[in-house]
Order: structure tokens, then sequence, then C-alpha cells
């Protein structure tokens, strides 16, 4: 963990610290795939089995029993389910047991087609019980969390963390503290309780498996990389399928990111990295459908971009180039008669070149910048642009870098329309 940080206003409880936990909701299922790929290399469990020959479970409409694979891939044919099951956590094995032996309704045969199945984990969770002999819970945490030396991770209130927070949900503008459920039949899909260094630690043990020599203790580097292949597609605008308890994105700019994101009664999360960096983001939060996933994707992204670095320099307008060149000398040594002749009118109305030098000055000494350090060939300095009048790229310091953005106005004289300086 290199950053971190909290957020909050104290009607919710204290600001957050690296300590305090928070359900993770469906990033559990990372873990509870893991525990399977176990079992399936210790040679106890077939994941072409069909479920039906491991549980007592009646597939309706005469549809085929899914495979464990299914189930774990997301293209079991269970439609999607999660508000019904995102409450079902504290439900009995006994109940869990009764309810799939009354029949399980599908609507597609399996491995036709990708739909989000909760239920198909909790499902999965009590295959691993059957095949393994161990309550879900005591299996995940002698064989997975407790062999890692994973810190601030379980199941129920017991977890020894700084605090756990409590989960809300706006409700008529106000928030509601929601009620807590116990650890039950449903928690393979999602009854996780991580801090967010221990959900970090997590997804860099995960995101480890694509280093040269990483370990194969307690899984194998191989099986974990397993746990991230593509193996669903996921229809939508974006190109992106589920693998085992892991989502796999293709990010035009960087290339393959890893993600997981989970939503609970109370509770928001998304964990996302890039294997080839090694490069990671968590972001916890106790409120209901509050847009985890946001954040954490800008973040990642904005770390990514500051570290690409192409082979090419792009093409742009010479004024383009010229303006970078006075944006880094500004960086270094702001001067205001440079600034004013530089920028258009606008960018002065929408923050006063004050507040912006005083801003280049706090960064600028965030990140240890030598004022007489020299300015990099473009290339060097992790370029993007999307057309020649628009250029963002980055300035290195001791401690740290700048990522500075610029456009030009479409005019003879171009001058900058659009002027941001922020931590890289």
């Amino acid at each position: 963990m290199v950053a971190t940080g909290g957020a909050g206003d104290g009607t919710t409880g204290p600001v957050p610290t690296p300590g305090t936990a928070f359900r993770v909701a469906s990033c559990t299922k990372s873990f509870t795939a893991t525990a399977m790929l176990q079992l399936r290399d210790a040679g106890a469990l077939d994941l072409d089995t069909p479920v039906a020959d491991l549980l007592e479970v009646t597939m309706l409409d005469g549809r085929p029993s899914p495979t464990v694979a299914h189930l774990a891939s997301m293209s079991s044919g269970i439609p999607y389910d999660d508000p019904w099951a995102d409450r079902q956590e504290a439900m009995s094995t006994e109940d869990f047991d009764a309810m799939l032996r009354e029949g399980l309704r599908l609507f597609a045969d399996p491995g036709t087609r990708y739909e989000y199945s909760s239920l198909g984990y909790s499902i999965l969770g009590r295959v691993l019980e059957r095949v393994s002999g161990l309550p879900y819970v005591r299996l995940v945490t002698e064989r997975v969390i407790e062999p890692l030396g994973l810190e601030g991770i379980g199941y129920d209130r017991s977890l020894e963390v700084a605090a756990i927070a409590p989960g809300h949900a706006r409700v008529a503008g106000r928030w509601e503290e929601q009620p807590w459920q116990e650890p039950g039949a449903f928690s393979p899909l999602g009854g996780i309780i991580a801090t967010p260094t221990g959900l970090a630690t997590w997804a860099g043990w995960l995101a480890a498996a694509w280093r040269p020599g990483a370990s194969d203790a307690v899984l194998s580097a191989a099986s974990r990389r397993e746990l991230q292949t593509p193996r669903t597609e996921v229809p939508g605008p974006t190109r992106s399928s589920y693998g085992f308890g892991l989502v796999v994105e293709h990010d035009e700019r960087h290339g393959t990111v890893i993600s997981h994101s989970g939503g609970y009664p109370g509770y928001g999360a998304h964990m996302r990295w890039h294997p080839d960096s090694g490069l990671g983001v968590v972001v916890l939060e106790n409120a209901r459908y509050s847009g985890a996933t946001l954040p954490a994707t800008k973040a990642l992204t904005a770390l990514l971009d500051g570290l690409a670095v192409p082979g090419t320099e792009p093409e742009l307008w010479e004024a383009t180039r010229a303006a970078r060149e006075t944006v880094e000398r500004l960086v270094r040594r702001w001067d205001d008669a440079a600034a004013a002749a530089l920028v258009a009118g606008n960018v002065a109305l929408d923050e006063p070149l004050e507040s912006r030098r005083a801003t280049a000055e706090r960064l600028r000494a965030a990140v240890g910048l030598d004022p007489d350090a020299p300015v990099v060939p473009l290339v060097e300095a992790a370029p993007r642009s999307d057309s020649a009048a628009h250029l963002a790229w980055s300035i290195r310091g001791t401690t740290g870098s700048l990522r500075c953005e610029i456009r030009m106005t479409p005019v003879r004289a171009p001058l900058v329309e659009t002027l941001e300086l922020r931590l890289g």
C-alpha cells in the first residue's frame, strides 16, 4: 500500500482509516472461486461435473443441470437475482437445501450465455462444503485467509479490526443504518468483511500471479491466472468477460484490467488491478449504491496514464507543443505575465490565476520537483492526446509526479483554454 485516504461527514460514524472494515459484498466471489480451484487442483472436484450430481437439486422446465464451471463463470442459466440474494445471507443450510430440492428455474440452457447470478455462487459454496466436508466459512478461513496471513479479513463481527463501518442507505434524504446479516448459506456470494489494507493485500496476491517467479503457495500462480482468464463474454459497450470470480476487462489504452464490484445492503466495493504493471485500486464505502466503481476506475486510469510510454510522440500543433513547454516552466517557477499570455480569457474566469499559481507551487513541493530540473522529451513524459489540440503528460519529481493537461482554442493563434494540474 502506497497511498490511502478516507472521507466522511461524521454522521454515519468516524472517518474511516485503512483499519476500518467494510462488507465487500461480491468481491467475496474471488475467495469462493479460489477455494474451488484449490479443491480442483487437489483432485477432489471436477469443474465439469453437473451440480445435480453433487447436490439434491431439480432443474425445472426440463433444462439440463449447470456444471460447477458454469456456476463459477456466470453462465449457469440462473437469472439475475442480486436484489433478492443480497438479503438472504443468513439463511440456514437446511432451508437452503430445501429450496434447492424444490427446484430451480433457469432462463437459458447452461453454457449458452452470460447472466450474473449470486445464487449461483451460493450453490457453488454448498458444492464446496459437500466436497470438502467443511462448512464454507471455515473452508475459506482455514485454507485461504489464514495460510496467506491476511489480516483484517473475515466473515463476522468478531474480526479484529479498528472498527467496522455501519452500513447505510439514503432514504427520503436521510441516512438510515441497515440491519446486519450474520454468516449463512449465502455467504459465498458476498459475506467477506475486509479493511482496505486487507482487500488490497488480497488483490495484490491475485495480481502477483502474472509476475515471473510468483509463489505457488495456497493456490498456484497458474491457477490464480485461471481466475483472471476470460470465460463468459459480458454483453455491453465495453469489452469484458467473466472469469472465475473476477471480471476481465479490455482497456483501449492500457490493455487487460481485472476487477470485481460489490453491492450489499448498506455497502459498496470495487477492486481493480492492471496485471502488466501490478498497480491496483480498492474503494470501499458504507453507503448502498453510491458507486465505488467510478472513482476506482478513474484512479487506476490516472495512474496508468502517468506511466504509459508510447513508441512515438503524438501529432500536435506547434502551438500545443509550445504551450507544454510554457506550462513546464510555470510549474517550476511561476510567472504571472507568462501565465496570462498563455491562456485564453476563460481560464482566469474558471479559476483565478492566483489560485492556479498556489496550486502549482503546492504540487511542486508535494512531488519534490527541482525548479532547475530539465524538461524531458515528450515521449518520456507518458503523453496522451486525443487530438492535435490536446495533450496530457507527466512531470516527475523526486517523491512523485504531476499530471498536466491542456486543450487549445480552435483559432489562428491558439491559446490554452483548459489547464489542469493534479498529482500523478
